[in-house]
């Protein structure tokens, strides 16, 4: 025990050093954030999310690419507003994952529902575990707390390369969650689904061609995640949809099973996790990522990208 503690020590120490204070002063300004009321954090989110729209032009030209490919049917006037309402929702999700890690799930006073709880226990009934697939939307963190009053969830996460910023979610959302697992890490997965746990993937996202599959998204061939239905297949583990957003009056959390998964085939596989997305994302759209690199790798190694 002693040896784990000089461990984590040293790391902390490291990242004490000058070149990360930039960093620490700004968590501490976003643990006070955190605690403003949530009508005061929608705000000033908002009015964060109007700023970025203007002076962050990679990330909006990103958003309005996006939206170019999947909606082609969409004006321009009508890109442009979907475009700032997605950037003041991001405003918003930024305090929210904020809130979401620097309070217990008791202390978050929001209104939360939770549509499935029959779906999901006679999924773990099955004694295999289960595989929870999802979007990215921008109340990702904070719905993830709140799931965590309803089910006991263990995240699929991406390390990121701020070490602080790393440091601190990897620490905070052990607070929340019994185990969070690194995305690499296939062992712990597995270890999770025999002990008839929930692993919870985001699958939406571009991970390159290495670990990706195409099928369509938006009637483009997207890169998709292929490991998902291998897994399943492996473990028998049922897969459950799980969506999850703000309404009007709070946050709702929601889960259906889907039969469909898997298939045997990774192509297969993949296109009907793309239909799942699809199908979550048309209600809300303003608080979907556009922000992300959906279709960064493309079928034909080579050829340029949209963005």
């Amino acid at each position: 025990m002693a040896k784990k503690n000089t461990k984590n020590s040293t790391k902390l120490t490291q990242l004490l050093a000058p070149k990360h204070w930039p960093t620490w002063l700004f968590m501490g300004f976003a643990w006070l954030l955190s605690h403003l009321p949530f009508t005061a954090q929608k705000k000033l989110g908002s009015l964060l999310g109007s700023f970025l729209f203007i002076v962050a032009k990679r990330r909006r030209h990103i958003c309005l690419t996006n939206l170019t490919i999947c909606y082609p049917d969409m004006t321009q006037e009508e890109k442009l507003a979907l475009g700032k309402q997605h950037f003041k929702s991001m405003g918003f999700g930024f305090l929210e994952t904020f809130s979401s890690w620097f309070h217990k799930t008791d202390e978050l006073k929001v209104e939360a529902e939770f549509e499935g709880q029959d779906v999901l226990d006679a999924a773990l009934a099955e004694g295999k575990g289960c595989v929870f697939i999802s979007g990215h939307f921008s109340s990702l963190d904070l719905c993830g707390n709140l799931m965590s009053r309803y089910a006991v969830v263990h995240p699929i996460y991406k390390q990121q390369n701020n070490a602080v910023f790393n440091f601190i979610m990897e620490r905070q959302r052990s607070r929340i969650f019994e185990k969070t697992i690194e995305r690499s890490n296939m062992r712990e997965v597995l270890r999770s689904l025999k002990a008839n746990k929930i692993i919870w993937y985001a699958v939406d996202q571009d991970y390159g061609r290495k670990h990706s599959v195409f099928a369509p998204f938006f009637n483009r061939e997207s890169a998709t995640i292929a490991h998902i239905g291998r897994i399943c297949s492996m473990t028998k583990a049922p897969v459950l949809l799980y969506d999850y957003g703000r309404t009007e009056t709070g946050y709702k959390m929601k889960v259906t099973r889907v039969d469909a998964l898997p298939t045997g085939d990774d192509v297969e596989n993949a296109r009907i996790m793309n239909q799942q997305m699809e199908a979550v994302i048309a209600p809300k759209k303003a608080q979907y990522y556009w922000t992300h690199r959906r279709f960064k790798t493309q079928v034909v190694e080579g050829d340029p990208s949209p963005y």
